[in-house]
């Protein structure tokens, strides 16, 4: 009897689990959407925040279509790997050059949008890209992956 007490305890646990696994998949839709859907929120986004102009709502829109292609690019590239080989691990040289490589894109694209923004919209802009890296949404106030 204590047995199938346990057994049960422990498949309602796995049960519940799975289920808020699955909600936490389901907020994170980015995945789903295509690099062209996610340029497209990100630049009406940035519009809302900048108050861009039309030009630059379509000089933004390539930006971040174009960052949106490399990432997606990179993430099947990244899932490959990991098919080939599950148990691989990059090495040291591997993060290196991959960190260099991200940096480096970075870079350019700072550059590019200082290019299409205002000064004034650059430092509003350059103000929301440090905030989020600063704080991640798990730790900004009310957002929390888990509901509580």
């Amino acid at each position: 009897m204590k047995r199938l007490i346990l057994a049960v305890v422990m498949l309602t646990g796995f049960l519940l689990t799975a289920q808020e696994g699955d909600r936490f998949r389901q907020r994170k839709g980015a995945k789903d959407m295509t690099p062209e859907q996610l340029a497209t929120l990100k630049t009406k986004k940035l519009t809302l925040a900048l108050d861009l102009t039309e030009v630059q709502q379509k000089e933004i829109q390539k930006l971040t279509l174009e960052q949106a292609k490399l990432r997606d690019s990179k993430r099947s590239e990244m899932q490959e790997k990991r098919k080939a080989d599950p148990e691989a691990r990059p090495s040291k040289e591997e993060r290196y050059e991959h960190q260099l490589a991200r940096l480096d894109e970075m870079i350019a694209h700072k550059a590019k949008m200082k290019d299409v923004l205002t000064e004034v919209q650059f430092e509003k802009w350059e103000r929301l890209h440090k905030h989020k890296k600063n704080h991640p949404k798990s730790k900004r106030k009310g957002h929390n992956h888990r509901g509580r």
